[in-house]
């Protein structure tokens, strides 16, 4: 299971909270169906996750779709052209949120570094002998 951070946990929840009091009630449930499908870890902690992983999630999701499209209209759709439609909507809809979320570059937070890359942990400590 994924995780997110508590600082998004708590927006979430604050926004849910938010689009209740509007009546935004589909928006609400939404969001809670996320806090309750996401692990929550320290604001601190180490994270890896992969643009690959990323993109798988994004994928799988899509994937859903198509069987529950499939389903619901009692109709197949061949898993080649399925293919297609999920791989160009994941692009379309990442490209689209990154976006809005003023994302400049493709760049994941908590992607693991490349080889030879050193990872530095700054920590700032403060004397208060001063």
């Amino acid at each position: 299971m994924r995780s997110i951070n508590e600082n998004l946990r708590n927006r979430l929840v604050a926004e849910a909270e938010e689009a209740k009091t509007q009546g935004l009630i589909k928006i609400a449930e939404n969001l809670t169906r996320q806090i309750e499908r996401n692990e929550v870890r320290p604001n601190d902690a180490r994270y890896t996750y992969s643009n690959e992983a990323f993109v798988n999630d994004v994928e799988t999701a899509l994937w859903d779709v198509v069987v529950r499209a499939s389903d619901f209209h009692g109709a197949h759709l061949d898993a080649a052209v399925a293919h297609k439609i999920v791989v160009t909507a994941a692009q379309n809809m990442v490209h689209d949120i990154r976006t809005v979320l003023g994302v400049k570059h493709g760049v994941g937070a908590h992607e693991p570094g490349v080889p030879g890359e050193a990872k530095e942990i700054v920590t700032i400590s403060v004397d208060d002998d001063e």
